[in-house]
């Protein structure tokens, strides 16, 4: 039996999982207490390995499909390029409940043409082993005139961010669920009797996004130095204010990539993203795909 309704199949042409698969998932979480790799037979294990590879698959090429068949209505002017993002984030413990996030972001678009670059701080409190509260963090986002759609200014911004973290495991499955919200401060130029405005940081817009992220390690039981894992998110955006008419999500980030732990400190996790961006209160929108390369550098004060 399918999991995978006709209609999708033939529109967005996704591939099939099939209920067999999910049954080898099962049996897998069922036994994580009393089965080690070691302990499972090598057929076995693989199938078990190769169900939860596929499920994964599954989920990001579906989420790509509902955010390209949903997000294009008629009368929108669509474009496609290509994009290239890169991230290095540092958590600095400061304290058993306290550390200092911050990190750099450099963003192209259609082979390394500028599209953004983005710095972020903020403290963060650990709530139990599970929970984590960023109560004020801090972005200075330097845009620029890109691609296919250029704005008519390159516009900068100030933004104010808060958000929780909710962290928590399914078996191998390390998965977390993150809700941010953001105070957004842009410039905003205008044109008067064809000479250029500037009016400051008066554009005020209010966003929420929700990302739902997991991992899962490839050749250990758990993420530890030495370890291939797999990472997919996805994140949906929704913005409000005054100069907000479109009321809808107007954003998704899908990513799906393969990292590697080198130590206690260091991760890299390339892989391919997708972004569908709309702009102009739902006049315009960008597709966006290519690839996305975070790196992690985190500091533990008994390290």
């Amino acid at each position: 039996m399918e999991i995978a309704p006709q209609f999708w199949r033939q529109s967005v042409k996704l591939p099939i999982l099939h209920f067999s698969d999910t049954t080898y998932i099962a049996g897998w979480i069922n036994a994580r207490e009393t089965l080690t790799d070691e302990k499972l037979m090598p057929g076995t294990f693989m199938k078990v390995r190769g169900g939860l590879l596929k499920l994964l698959y599954t989920i990001a090429l579906y989420h790509l499909g509902i955010a390209v068949a949903i997000g294009q209505p008629d009368g929108r002017e669509v474009v496609d390029q290509s994009v290239e993002w890169f991230s290095i984030t540092s958590g600095i413990e400061l304290s058993k409940k306290l550390s200092l996030m911050v990190e750099g972001q450099a963003r192209y678009a259609r082979a390394f043409e500028p599209m953004q670059y983005q710095t972020r701080t903020a403290l963060e409190v650990k709530l139990g082993e599970r929970f984590a509260l960023v109560p004020f963090g801090y972005v200075y986002t330097w845009n620029y005139l890109y691609g296919r759609q250029p704005t008519a200014f390159a516009n900068h911004e100030h933004r104010l961010w808060q958000q929780l973290v909710y962290r928590h495991s399914f078996g191998k499955l390390r998965l977390d669920h993150r809700l941010r919200t953001e105070q957004r401060f842009i410039q905003r130029r205008t044109i008067d009797d064809n000479n250029v405005v500037y009016e400051g940081y008066s554009n005020r817009q209010f966003r929420a996004r929700y990302r739902f992220q997991m991992r899962l390690p490839l050749n250990h039981p758990e993420i530890v130095p030495g370890t291939w894992f797999l990472g997919v998110y996805d994140e949906a955006f929704i913005s409000w204010g005054k100069p907000v008419t479109f009321h809808e999500p107007d954003q998704n980030r899908i990513f799906t990539g393969v990292g590697y732990q080198f130590d206690t400190r260091f991760s890299a996790l390339p892989g391919f993203y997708y972004q569908m961006l709309i702009k102009d209160n739902g006049l315009k929108q960008e597709n966006n795909l290519g690839l996305q390369v975070m790196l992690t550098y985190n500091i533990k004060r008994n390290d």
